[in-house]
Formats: C-alpha cells, sequence, structure tokens
C-alpha cells in the first residue's frame, strides 16, 4: 500500500561506503520522494557498518575509526549539501544520528533482539538474510579466508536495517514506514510479506524507486542535429530517418542476441511503413516502459516501437490499434485464489512494473493491495517470475505471454479468473502534440489491415495468441 495517506513516512536507505550514491543519485531520491510524500527520512546506519568492515579483515577499532564511521560522515555531508541545494530544511529530510538516536534505545534493542531471534531460528530467513550479505561480502573482491565465519559477523548490518524499520514505526509515531531503494531487496520484501514466519506486516512497506537515467539502454546514441524542425514528422522527412525506441516484447518485437536483428509483428509494420516511404530505421534506444515518455519528450526517439497500451497515465500519442489483447490475471499453479480474493485478501501482494499496464490494473482493480515492483529494465517474463517462484502473489499478462514462457517458469501459472479483466489495443507510442506522425501511421496501419497484412503477421509470429483484429 503506497503513501499518500497520513501516518505513512518514506526512508531512504544510503549504505557507507556504497559508491552508488553520488550527488546525482542522492539529488534524484530526494526530489522524488519529498516532491510524491512532503518529507523524508534518512537511514545511514554508520554504527552496524562496523561489522561489515569488521567481516572483511579490519580490526575493529580500523573498522570504526578508519572506514564505517568516516564514510557514514561523507554521506551525511553529502545529503547536506544535496538538501542545501534543493532548499530542503531538516523538517523536511531528516537524517537519523543512529549513534544517538538508536544505538542505546531500549525499544531498539528490543526489536534487534527479535530480529536476531528469527535469524536463528528460522532456517529460511537465516539463509535469505546469509545469502543476501554474501553478495556484500563477494563484491567487495577481499579475500576472505573463512566466508561462513565473515557472513555470521557481517549479517549484524543488515539485522540492524530491519531491526530499525521496525522500532522506526513507534519511534516515528507512523502508521507505515517505506523503505526506498533503488533495487530489489528481497530479503525485506519477503519479511514484510510474511514469506518466512507467515506473519505479515502491514506497517511495513518496500518502495522501488530508479533513476530514470539507469532505465534505458542508448545502442547507437544520439548525433548532434539542427534545431528549428516543424515537428517530428518534418524531420524524419528532411533526414530521412525514423528514430525508434523500444524494449523487447514477444509477438510485437523480438531482438536476436547474437545478431543484434529484430523481428516481430510491431517491427514488420514500422519497417514496412519507413521502406515505403524511403526513411532509413534507427533502433536508437532501448527504454523501460516506466519512461518511454521521458524518452519521447526528450526527443531521443519520434516513436516506441513495441506495442504499448494506452492509458489515462500516459501522456502521449497513440496510434490506431493493430489487434486487441485479452488481459488475465495469473497466479502460481495450485494457489487456490481466485480473482475476488486477490481483490478481499489484502496481503497478496500484486507484481507490476512502473508504469507500465501492470501497474495500471494494479491501481484502479486492486488499489489496496501490496505492488511488488521488477525493475524496468527486466524481461518482460520477469513478472511472471516474480510470481512463479513466490516473490509476489499475482500479475496481469495475455495468455500469449504467459504461454510463450510457461517452460521456463519455476512453477507454472494459472489464470485466477476466466474472464479478461482487460482488452487493450496494441499501438504505437509518440509524444504528445506530434499529430502528422500519428495521423501517417494511421493511414498506414488502416491500410495494412484491410489489406490482411497485420492478419498474416498475427499468423506468422503468434498464430494461437487469441488477438482480436478488427
Amino acid at each position: 500500500m503506497e503513501g499518500n495517506q497520513a501516518g505513512t513516512y518514506h526512508i531512504i536507505g544510503m549504505s557507507p561506503g556504497n559508491s552508488y550514491f553520488k550527488d546525482q543519485e542522492i539529488s534524484y531520491l530526494l526530489k522524488t520522494v519529498v516532491g510524491k510524500f512532503g518529507k523524508v527520512g534518512i537511514l545511514i546506519a554508520d554504527i552496524p557498518a562496523v561489522s561489515t568492515y569488521v567481516a572483511l579483515g579490519y580490526p575493529e577499532n580500523r573498522a570504526r575509526r578508519d572506514k564505517a564511521i568516516p564514510k557514514g560522515n561523507a554521506l551525511k555531508n553529502r545529503v547536506r549539501k544535496v538538501m542545501e541545494e534543493l532548499g530542503y530544511s531538516e523538517e523536511i529530510v531528516r537524517i537519523f544520528d543512529w549513534e544517538h538516536e538508536v544505538e542505546g534505545n531500549a525499544e531498539y534493542r528490543e526489536s534487534y533482539r527479535k530480529i536476531k531471534e528469527l535469524y536463528e531460528g528460522n532456517e529460511s530467513f537465516h539463509e535469505s538474510a546469509a545469502s543476501t550479505t554474501r553478495v556484500v561480502l563477494d563484491g567487495s573482491r577481499k579475500n576472505i579466508p573463512d566466508m561462513e565465519a565473515a557472513t555470521e559477523t557481517a549479517v549484524h548490518y543488515l539485522l540492524s536495517e530491519l531491526a530499525f524499520l521496525e522500532f522506526a514505526v513507534s519511534y516515528l509515531g507512523a502508521d507505515q514506514i517505506v523503505y526506498v531503494y533503488h533495487k530489489n531487496w528481497r530479503v525485506f520484501e519477503d519479511y514484510i510479506s510474511g514469506t518466512f514466519d507467515n506473519i505479515f506486516r502491514p506497517y511495513l512497506d518496500f518502495l522501488l524507486l530508479e533513476n530514470p537515467y539507469e532505465t534505458f539502454n542508448p545502442i547507437w546514441g544520439l548525433e548532434d542535429e539542427e534545431n528549428g524542425y516543424e515537428d517530428a514528422l518534418d524531420r524524419v522527412e528532411k533526414s530521412g530517418v525514423l528514430r525508434v525506441g523500444f524494449f523487447e516484447y514477444p509477438t510485437a518485437l523480438e531482438r536476436d542476441e547474437n545478431s543484434g536483428t529484430f523481428s516481430g509483428i510491431f517491427h514488420d509494420v514500422i519497417s514496412h511503413i519507413a521502406m515505403k516511404h524511403g526513411w532509413n530505421l534507427k533502433w536508437v534506444e532501448e527504454t523501460g516502459y516506466g519512461v518511454i515518455l521521458d524518452g519521447l519528450n526528450a526527443d531521443r526517439f519520434d516513436v516506441f516501437g513495441s506495442t504499448v497500451w494506452p492509458t489515462d497515465e500516459r501522456d502521449a500519442e497513440f496510434s490506431v490499434s493493430l489487434y486487441g489483447s485479452p488481459v488475465y490475471s495469473w497466479v502460481r499453479e495450485g494457489f487456490g485464489k481466485g480473482e475476488e480474493d486477490l481483490r478481499k485478501e489484502k496481503s497478496l501482494r500484486a507484481v507490476v512494473k512502473e508504469g507500465d499496464i501492470t501497474d495500471s490494473i494494479a491501481k484502479a482493480c486492486f488499489p489496496d493491495n501490496r505492488r511488488v515492483r521488477v525493475p524496468q529494465l527486466s524481461d518482460a517474463v520477469e513478472v511472471l517470475r516474480f510470481v512463479a517462484d513466490g516473490r509476489g502473489d499475482f500479475t496481469f499478462a495475455e495468455p500469449y505471454l504467459v504461454n510463450h514462457f510457461d517452460a521456463g517458469l519455476e512453477v507454472r501459472l494459472e489464470m485466477a479468473s476466466r474472464n479478461p479483466i482487460r482488452i487493450y489495443a496494441n499501438t504505437f507510442m509518440m509524444k504528445r502534440g506530434q499529430m502528422r506522425l500519428k495521423e501517417l501511421l494511421d493511414e498506414e496501419i488502416e491500410e495494412m489491415k484491410q489489406s490482411g497484412m497485420i492478419a498474416e503477421l498475427i499468423g506468422k509470429y503468434a498464430k494461437e495468441a487469441g488477438f482480436l483484429v478488427e
């Protein structure tokens, strides 16, 4: 349950010594969270980080004096610098002081005792916390002679963070604490959902927040171009180049890893249009669905060349539909929950991709369920995989996509309902206001539908998909 509601407090976790937290990243995180939610807390667990450096081979006095505390202070100073640049007061951005606020607090110590007890007594939580910690130690590239002993030392950092988040609810007088991080943190997501001990924790939540520049991959990059074009179509006609952004989505667009060539219904349609008009195609950028608008509005590409299902949240132009896709809700095989159960049981988690159609459906149809997010540049199967391996409980997809990937999933998926939750149009997406380019694409697509070319492409790439062609 993502929070704009009263009593919800967002906390960004920042690790001392983590090179990710440069000024640009800190600025993005602060601006985004403050912009959406009004205020934010910053958790820099410097004293618990001593255990990490001890595990890496430093004597405890040096781990504290030369590593954890200085690196923690440097990170706090970086946050304060960004706060000053953004004009944020300490009322808006609160940096927790672990030494004076947390370490000696009796309530925190009790919270830590309970987390440590779960770690020592619950095998699945123990393994998840230990494996998460081992990844950090491995990433240091230090020679660690006894990895098991080092892990048992360093896991204190992770357990301390979890204990703090439990403690923060009462400490801050909040109804809910939302932990914000730039990538999935599975051990915490499983912990708050009750995966380890069957205790659902609605007072804790997790928000995946990715910086947009990390959610696209330039393929050729952008050349400097003259300004002053009337619109996108004017630029395309004068340059002879149609720049296309994309994301791989089976049947619509796929890329061969060896040759780098593309195929699929949308590929063949846009290629046909470009060839007819004498344009060269440039596949300039792979981009996540949540940031297509960023690419279009920044004029990094003229059209998004994979399928997009139009929603009100997407402030853009869309072509006419090539075909319709029925979308259903899906759960793990044997899960035993139908669609009504998904709506009633608020502890069940919807797997979504931010800004994607899965996110739109979850917000509209399952507003009270917790949402588990997959990264923007995850492939199309990742939302299904999250359900199959238990990181979430249900998601939304068309049958063809599920059937296409079913054999590679850990557990098969099954429909939670026999009736589609939505039927979506499959369209090309363009920047708002690019009406001439839209009208040209509309005219060409209608002609291909009338000639039977679209139906032929569906037969070629997705014969059994159940797509609906007008």
